[in-house]
């Protein structure tokens, strides 16, 4: 087969040719299977960024505990657990969703706020149909919609989502939260802590 020659950033290249020796394959052989993947991801009109950040939050909710389950099951446990008590479930999502921010933060430091919301609320809320984090100035609006969520399910994600704002440092200042929907305004805070930058864009 003809082959070609490909320029590429000299610390790409060596970085490559570390894995390639690692691995025992030729420079060639892995720089074709890696091209062959990546040709497979954008043809599905997915951006190959993304892919690797759904991995890792996948992989970080994994590492946290995070379980998938069939839909019919979640939400029919979870609205047994909300009706015997309502306030704790909702509390209990909050927490749950400030530790899980301030884990994934540390651990995926690169990834802004808008866009480790929105990949958190999008793989830990499979069914949802839509999933949108908008910058509005100083302000994140989010928007998530859900046809198939219980009540119990919505007001346990709404709450996860407004914890895992809080521990980047927004809070709710306006939420509307019906069974299936879920639109939230957060704004930062202005008391950040000294030092801290600014990674809202």
């Amino acid at each position: 087969m003809a082959r070609k020659l490909l320029a590429a950033r000299a610390d790409l290249v060596e970085e490559i040719s570390k894995l390639a020796r690692s691995r025992n394959q030729t420079i060639y052989g892995l720089v074709n299977s890696i091209l062959e993947q990546a040709l497979k991801v954008y043809r599905m009109n997915l951006k190959l960024e993304d892919i690797v950040d759904s991995y890792m939050i996948l992989r970080n909710l994994k590492n946290l505990g995070f379980i998938p389950l069939p839909e019919d099951v979640a939400y029919k446990a979870l609205d047994q657990i909300f009706n015997d008590d309502p306030k704790e479930t909702v509390d209990l999502g909050l927490r749950l969703g400030e530790w899980y921010g301030r884990v994934l933060e540390a651990q995926l430091p690169d990834l802004k706020p808008p866009d480790m919301l929105r990949m958190i609320i999008r793989e830990v809320a499979w069914a949802a149909s839509e999933v949108a984090v908008l910058k509005n100035g100083d302000q994140l609006i989010v928007r998530c919609i859900g046809p198939r969520f219980s009540r119990s399910y919505t007001e346990l994600l709404a709450r996860m989502a407004e914890g895992v704002a809080l521990s980047m440092g927004f809070k709710t200042v306006q939420r509307y939260v019906a069974r299936g929907v879920i639109l939230l305004t957060l704004r930062r805070e202005k008391s950040l802590r000294s030092g801290e930058p600014d990674r809202l864009v």
